[in-house]
């Protein structure tokens, strides 16, 4: 299974540079690990679905083994998909960078290979690697096929849908480095990009939003959607191969109003996203082949040529000098990584992205859903013991009692189970249901039953979708630190300005700790995003008027939550930076950095993730609630929507004071736990600093 890989590149037409990559890749070590690890996640992840439906596996029958059959291949597609967007443009992006970095570059291009020689085989021998790993896990897939459940040709499918998706990303890549819109740095907004492409869809499909609905009831209501992403969204195709009841897209002959190639993208959105991702990268890689050379030629960059035909060049300009911190390393890192205009507008668009998706959820949840009937203007008038209920925009007056009136009980007012008095109505409660006095000749009711009025959003769903921008953006936020921290000593050390910093009286200490402060510093206003979106949840809370709620304040989320956050995210922060620096520190290349400490990192979180998240849902209660804590997302999770993260610790209507307590006792011991642990980190580091590079320097 690992080295079924190894020899596929004896398949490939000749060329020199493919065959060298693919063959030092079969044999380092590296690309070992890497294998190792991939398929080590993909079958952690069927031992660990088998162990949690252990109990139910001995008396089951075969249609739920089947079942269980298909949620394994459900979750598995999944986390090769994930694993797949992640390392291709890690492979792919240094294809060229990695030969300018060397000096190698100039060299290649004046070898009798083509332009297409050499970009082809650049992107297919980093592709290549991608393609084993996929390969490789055939024999972890084909574990569903024991119990059924799942057809080979949606084994097939999926991996289609991975492998297109390596090549577009593989392909999109190239070009940037090709074009010369940016080196190293190029990848942190690259990845940006693609976690923003994955991430709205998925979001507005949630919402309900772009739903091509079609399977209509005789009461008119869609039994069936798909999404209009499907066809341009990796997980979103992915998902319609499952056969979701909910989810999946019409026949080709049901599809109504459209001709082909909508037809198409309608009824069969997987094979339109295969097709149509490997015909966009056949286009992004043919301007590569054509402008190679003469891009290599050119000393003025794309960007600056742009700039002199739109006449926008403004020539040399002045600026102010700058302030220099008291450790200049840190002001280095925390400012030269800002100061390009490219990061100024990744950053700004970041924070602007998050705090306004944080505004528009506020308003959503804030503004009321219309109702056809409610109570209308001032609600209930105890002068006159009457009220106003408004149905379909007409407003009807009815008398209401408040005791015993002659033969007449007094009416009834109800909120769902719970029993209510005339004077807990309010204008703009909606009213389910009421029952008007029979034989009265003044409209009057008996009984009378309300409800809460709901956003456009409601309170449940604005929590899962706080709790996803905060999981994203702080995800963004873990990957762009990790590889800026796996690239800054690697970096100088190819470019050669870490033998001139070590040749002044710079300690070691002094060095990595100014590399640490700066690296934090440079996502402070990052991380200010999630704290900034909650805060704005908590100032909405304490200034909106809730009169119909059985507590003097509903929180959507916790006030504790803007003090704990801070605190977590710093510290889960510098230990990802402490850990990309160890990498950088011991890794001679900057592609082989950055792989190590996106993987340690993603592998720490997510184990943390699973486990945290296992024990705060599980029913022993607060014991499982604090081991939850010591995971920084879990964490996240309960600070944001407790309800569904932890039900057992914070009931529905039940006491919640113990489970906020236990939060905030332990959210702040895990920070001084992740505090010790980088202050460990840290002081290793630099015990060890100057004797691992004169080992590299040998």
């Amino acid at each position: 299974m690992l080295g079924i890989g190894n020899y596929f590149w004896r398949l490939i037409p000749a060329n020199p540079i493919l065959v060298r990559v693919v063959q030092a890749g079969g044999k380092r070590k590296r690309d070992l690990l890497i294998r190792c690890a991939y398929l080590g996640i993909l079958l952690f992840l069927v031992i660990f679905l088998l162990l949690q439906s252990a109990g139910n596996l001995a008396s089951a029958s075969l249609s739920d083994l089947s079942k269980q059959s298909s949620e394994i291949f459900y979750y598995m597609s999944y986390v090769q998909l994930a694993l797949v967007a992640l390392l291709a443009p890690i492979f792919t992006a240094g294809a060229i960078t990695q030969e300018k970095d060397s000096q190698t570059y100039d060299i290649l291009l004046s070898t009798p290979l083509t332009n297409g020689q050499i970009v082809l085989g650049s992107l297919l021998s980093r592709l290549f690697f991608v393609v084993t790993l996929l390969i490789s896990g055939i024999p972890i897939f084909a574990i569903t096929q024991i119990f059924g459940g799942v057809a080979i040709s949606s084994i097939a499918m999926s991996f289609f849908i991975a492998c297109a998706t390596a090549f577009v990303t593989g392909a999109l890549a190239m070009a940037i480095a090709v074009f010369k819109v940016g080196t190293r740095r190029t990848i942190f907004s690259f990845y940006l990009f693609i976690m923003l492409y994955l991430a709205i869809p998925l979001a507005l499909e949630k919402m309900g939003y772009f739903q091509y609905r079609w399977n209509y009831d005789s009461s008119g209501v869609a039994g069936t959607h798909v999404s209009f992403f499907a066809g341009f969204h990796p997980f979103l195709a992915l998902r319609v191969i499952f056969g979701e009841p909910a989810y999946r897209p019409p026949e080709p002959g049901m599809v109504q109003g459209y001709s082909w190639p909508w037809n198409w993208y309608l009824s069969s959105p997987q094979t339109f996203y295969i097709t149509f991702m490997f015909v966009l990268s056949f286009v992004l890689v043919m301007p590569s082949i054509f402008m190679l050379r003469r891009l290599a030629q050119s000393t003025v960059s794309v960007r600056a040529l742009i700039f002199q035909k739109l006449k926008l060049s403004r020539g040399d300009r002045t600026r102010t000098p700058r302030r220099v911190w008291s450790n200049p390393i840190a002001w280095r890192e925390a400012k030269t990584k800002a100061s390009a205009n490219r990061s100024v507008i990744l950053r700004y668009g970041f924070m602007t992205a998050g705090v306004a998706a944080a505004i528009v959820l506020v308003v959503m949840s804030s503004t009321l859903k219309p109702a056809d009937v409610y109570i209308g203007s001032g609600g209930y008038n105890s002068v006159d013991r009457t009220i106003t209920i408004m149905e379909n925009g007409a407003p009807t007056v009815y008398t209401v009692r408040d005791r015993y009136e002659g033969m007449k009980a007094p009416t009834k007012v109800s909120m769902g189970e719970k029993q209510k008095v005339l004077e807990d109505l309010r204008e703009g409660m909606v009213v389910t249901s009421y029952l008007p006095d029979s034989g009265s000749l003044k409209k009057s009711l008996s009984n009378l039953n309300v409800a809460t009025p709901e956003g456009l959003l409601s309170e449940k769903r604005t929590r899962q979708f706080l709790l996803g921008a905060v999981m994203i953006e702080l995800a963004v936020i873990l990957l762009i630190l990790t590889q800026s921290a796996a690239s800054t000593v690697t970096r100088e050390k190819e470019d050669g300005t870490l033998d001139l910093l070590l040749s002044t009286p710079i300690t070691s200490r002094y060095y990595v700790w100014g590399k640490l402060r700066g690296l934090v510093s440079f996502v402070l206003p990052l991380m200010a995003v999630p704290i900034v979106s909650v805060l704005i949840f908590v100032v909405r809370d304490m200034i909106r008027p809730t009169p119909w709620s059985d507590k003097p304040l509903d929180w959507t989320v916790f006030p504790e939550a803007i003090l704990i956050m801070p605190a977590t995210l710093i510290m889960v922060c510098a230990f990802a930076a402490i850990l990309g620096m160890q990498m950088s520190l011991r890794c001679r290349k900057t592609v082989v950095a950055v792989m190590s400490s996106v993987g340690i990192v993603a592998g720490v979180c997510g184990g943390l993730w699973v486990c945290g998240s296992n024990a705060a849902s599980s029913s022993i209660g607060q014991p499982g609630l604090i081991v939850g804590c010591f995971s920084p997302f879990t964490l996240m999770a309960v600070l944001v929507n407790p309800g569904d993260i932890a039900p057992d610790s914070f009931p529905t209507g039940g006491d919640m004071a113990t489970g906020r307590l236990l939060v905030f006792i332990f959210g702040w011991a895990a920070a001084a736990l992740y505090a010790f642990v980088v202050w460990g980190m840290y002081k290793s580091m630099v015990r060890n600093f100057d004797m691992t590079i004169r080992k590299q320097s040998t």
